[in-house]
């Protein structure tokens, strides 16, 4: 009855008719089937305007939102074709989507790597631009990559992980 479509990979918004289009027949289908779709759309942010604001809001049970955390840390990895990181470009326009939710149904999702081993910070930084709902999560990679997580880093990131706790319960205590 209940039906999961995620629309990422690539880029989405890239076609973002079709992906309009695919809601609208899905809309179709629950009522000729009595089918309940939930849709989710993840992005880079890039191609963000008020028209997929707009039908975020009206048709996405969800938003994925990419930004690695602070701007050394989210340009290192993700680059526009013009060689220019993404940071400057998509922050405004994750805080206007996430407040146009009334900060539900998104999440910033970040990725860790060997170039962040310190990515509390990461985390901390997208707390304290006003996001609620974050996620960040180790980068999964071949090996010999240079940004690959490797064995000797798990102490640090361990640490990570203690001082991201500590600062979430001392947020949670002073009702942030």
């Amino acid at each position: 009855h209940n039906l999961e479509v995620d629309f990422f990979g690539g880029e989405p918004l890239l076609n973002w008719q079709v992906c309009k289009e695919l809601v609208k027949y899905g809309r179709e289908l629950e009522k000729k089937y009595d089918k309940n779709f939930r849709f989710t759309l993840t992005t880079n942010g890039l191609l963000i305007n008020d028209d997929v604001i707009d039908f975020c809001n009206k048709e996405m049970s969800s938003v994925v939102l990419s930004l690695d955390g602070r701007k050394i840390t989210n340009d290192r990895m993700r680059v526009s074709p013009n060689g220019i990181g993404s940071y400057d470009l998509i922050v405004d326009k994750f805080k206007k989507l996430a407040n146009s939710r009334g900060q539900k149904d998104y999440y910033i999702r970040g990725t860790y790597t060997h170039n962040n081993l310190d990515f509390a910070s990461d985390v901390l930084h997208m707390a304290d631009l006003g996001f609620k709902e974050l996620s960040i999560e180790p980068v999964v990679s071949d090996a010999s990559e240079p940004y690959a997580l490797k064995d000797e880093d798990l102490p640090v990131l361990k640490e990570q992980y203690e001082i991201l706790a500590n600062e979430m319960l001392k947020r949670y205590r002073n009702g942030n």
